[in-house]
């Protein structure tokens, strides 16, 4: 899993990355990035999902340590395009 510092991410938005918000439901509905789906990291951890391996997977949460863990469960599935917003959405707020 490749880390993805805060003010890298417009540059790697360009690549057309699906943007994976995988915290709670009430937090996910408080607000993410533009366009990003919500599937929570439970839902990852049990394979309970249907994402693409041939895109790369931009994981975020609040602080970056529940997505970070999220895309460790993905790579053990085989996926090699992952990346975990570093700091999560609060580094984002603070870039």
């Amino acid at each position: 899993m490749r880390t993805l510092k805060a003010e890298m991410l417009e540059s790697f938005l360009r690549e057309n990355p699906l943007i994976v918000d995988v915290r709670p439901e009430a937090e996910y509905a408080r607000g993410s990035l533009e366009g990003a789906i919500h599937l929570p990291a439970r839902a990852i951890q049990h394979g309970d999902h249907h994402l693409p391996k041939d895109r790369p997977i931009l994981l975020v949460c609040e602080r970056g340590a529940m997505s970070e863990l999220a895309g460790l469960y993905l790579e053990a599935a085989g996926y090699e395009q992952v990346y975990n917003l570093e700091g999560g959405l609060r580094a984002l707020k603070k870039a």
